[in-house]
């Protein structure tokens, strides 16, 4: 994984200039082959400009002799959990329009037959607020309200089709929601757990405020930004699509406080601020999360899942970012996916000695 070395380590020393890499393409294309990554799209912004962009991989095997060479504008990546930031984008569009309070009951913007109550503490309100707030490195998740992980039940939601849990969100969620079994017996808003049906139930929550779909929200959302190659598929707070340089503009507007999307700057603080004061490698804003990297902090969301190892990081003070989408499975337990995880945590620890 040169290339993520290389890379990292320009985002992680902030510099202004990224320096060219004196590796070949073929070196680092084998370098991931041998990992089984097919293909990766790096990219590097300040608040102004691209400062860096590649792009490894075919869009097809390499041994097809018509595979073409991915491109970083017209290739399009399932963004994996990095969809969640997103989700945090539309949630404070709706506060800023007084739409949305994020300590408030969520029943209150739910239909009536879709109720949010934790079993074992009926009378606690499950608020918006418990279920933005995650925590996990692996991204599949995590929150505060009390609703637990269930992974049998969310690998339903992987079906060949986009369509299935668009046209039955509610559906899906209330029937995860009325099984008991899927609930934590922790209070609500005092532990952390995975679930993505939290993340899919602030989008369905979103869908009733805004009374449109939530794949036509971002893709408003998007308009603003200029996005182009964008769509969302499937609801589990996961696989919104883009290509890599679609992603690195939406990026771009983060380091500037998203100016076409929100009105002001303390949503974006908001956003990315701490909300439970403990010692943790990730620590969790809305959605958003900050990670600990020998002794730096860095601001973002990962995102892996099947087939998938992304990343979406800019330091501290927000004046660098790096966007590097990948596909290479660490969910499965064969052979290839153990090369890939070695590969990325090879990666990390000949950045450490660097920073």
């Amino acid at each position: 994984m040169i290339v993520l070395i290389f890379l990292f380590v320009a985002f992680a020393q902030g510099s202004r200039y990224v320096v060219q890499c004196s590796l070949s393409r073929t070196s680092i294309e084998n370098s991931l082959y041998a990992a089984n990554i097919n293909r990766l799209a790096a990219i590097v912004v300040n608040s102004t400009h691209f400062l860096y962009e590649q792009t490894v991989g075919y869009n097809a095997s390499r041994i097809i002799d018509t595979g073409r060479l991915i491109d970083s504008c017209k290739t399009i990546f399932v963004l994996a959990s990095i969809s969640k930031t997103f989700i945090a984008v539309a949630v404070l569009q709706l506060v800023e329009f007084n739409k949305l309070d994020l300590d408030k009951d969520v029943n209150q913007y739910l239909l009536s037959h879709m109720k949010v109550i934790h079993p074992v503490y009926p009378t606690i309100p499950i608020t918006m607020r418990h279920i933005l707030i995650q925590a996990g490195l692996f991204d599949l998740g995590t929150h505060t309200s009390g609703i637990g992980p269930n992974f049998d039940e969310e690998m339903k939601h992987y079906l060949p089709s986009d369509d299935f849990t668009k046209k039955n969100l509610s559906d899906t969620i209330l029937l995860y929601i009325n099984n008991k079994s899927n609930w934590l017996s922790k209070l609500p808003g005092t532990t952390f757990h995975y679930s993505n049906t939290g993340a899919s139930l602030v989008e369905l929550v979103i869908e009733q405020i805004a009374e449109i779909p939530f794949g036509r929200h971002v893709d408003n959302t998007s308009e603003l930004l200029y996005i182009p190659h964008f769509s969302v598929t499937d609801y589990p707070a996961g696989l919104l699509r883009m290509s890599a340089h679609s992603l690195a503009i939406y990026f771009q507007s983060f380091l500037n406080n998203f100016p076409s999307v929100l009105l002001n700057s303390s949503s974006v603080n908001e956003m990315i601020r701490v909300n439970r004061n403990e010692k943790a490698e990730v620590r969790f804003g809305l959605l958003w999360y900050w990670l600990n990297f020998h002794r730096s902090r860095f601001i973002g969301h990962r995102g892996v899942m099947l087939g998938i190892i992304n990343i979406m990081m800019a330091n501290a003070n927000r004046t660098l970012g790096v966007a590097i989408l990948s596909n290479g499975d660490v969910r499965k337990s064969d052979e290839s996916a153990k090369n890939v995880e070695v590969t990325n945590n090879e990666s990390y620890d000949q950045i450490v000695p660097l920073l």
